[in-house]
């Protein structure tokens, strides 16, 4: 039985998580796609149960235009609603991809999550024509999703061997990209201008990149207005400079904070924990939480894979 959305216009400090309810025994990433919708002070205030997906949503994001994006990146479908709490259509991008940044002509790029020929156990995604899952490049596409580019980035080794870009931000200049492979090694970047490839911005090259035990990696990024980047680590959340400086390190409770985004006021971050279920608003400036809300879906439940926020 289809259930009905209960999405309410978008204010501004509107904060969305996404969080899929698992209900597939035998896929641990299947089930029913939900945004969650909270205003500024966490009070719930709708439920957006996204047509056309089958598997988490990762990535949600707001463009400049106010619409929210959200991510199925196991089936290739892309889901959005406007500022006026409407759903649009689902879009099959083709790909897998799971997150999205915009420049200032209002272009798309998107990461593509998956590489290889085959997925981790436990789930299952979408192949492309070639057997593949895909192999984790960057591309452009233009405002009404026309794809315009493909930057052939880098990505980097890591556990399960099936990950390309899997968080990607741009910085405020729109001159690049920083990009993570999620529990990867290197934080890296892609110079869209001129095609290539930049020096990482930070790295672990010392560390065996398929060893679990060993956690100096990188999870999600998102550039703050002044250029300074939010990371998500193994045990909390980094700040960087541009140079490539920890300017911060604050220490989160739980291992899995899989996303993060700047608040409104920059002042202040907010990040999800796909592990424990918990969604926290950080104050950068006193280094630490100062509001979290409890999804209640804890692992092996786990599902809260996407935060974003409505800047009005």
């Amino acid at each position: 039985m289809q259930k009905i959305s209960t999405l309410k216009p978008f204010e501004k400090g509107d904060i969305f998580l996404g969080c899929t309810y698992l209900n597939n025994p035998d896929d641990d990433h299947m089930g029913e796609g939900r945004i969650l919708q909270f205003d500024k002070n966490w009070i719930a205030k709708g439920t957006w149960y996204t047509s056309g997906t089958r598997y988490f949503i990762v990535g949600c994001t707001v463009a400049p235009d106010g619409t929210l994006w959200g991510f199925d990146c196991h089936d290739h479908i892309a889901v959005r609603a406007t500022p006026d709490a409407k759903e649009l259509p689902p879009w099959d991008s083709g790909r897998s991809f799971g997150s999205v940044s915009w420049d200032k002509d209002g272009n798309h790029y998107f990461g593509e999550y998956f590489i290889g020929k085959e997925i981790w156990k436990g789930t299952s995604a979408k192949f492309l024509a070639d057997g593949t899952l895909g192999v984790g490049h960057m591309y452009k596409y233009s405002p009404d999703l026309k794809l315009l580019d493909d930057y052939p980035t880098e990505y980097s080794p890591e556990p399960t061997r099936f990950k390309g870009v899997t968080h990607s931000t741009m910085h405020p200049s729109g001159d690049f990209i920083t990009y993570t492979t999620e529990t990867a090694r290197r934080l890296m970047r892609y110079d869209l201008g001129n095609r290539r490839q930049l020096p990482d911005l930070a790295g672990y090259p010392d560390a065996d990149p398929y060893d679990r035990t060993d956690k100096r990696w990188f999870i999600a990024v998102a550039y703050l207005p002044d250029g300074r980047l939010l990371c998500t680590v193994a045990d909390g959340l980094a700040v960087y400079d541009e140079a490539g400086k920890v300017l911060q390190h604050i220490p989160l409770p739980g291992y899995g904070w899989a996303q993060v985004t700047p608040d409104v006021d920059p002042r202040y971050a907010l990040a999800a924990n796909v592990w424990t279920g918990v969604a926290a608003r950080i104050d950068l400036k006193e280094e630490k939480i100062v509001q979290q809300m409890d999804t209640g879906f804890t692992a092996p439940f786990r599902s809260l894979a996407g935060i974003a926020v409505f800047g009005g």
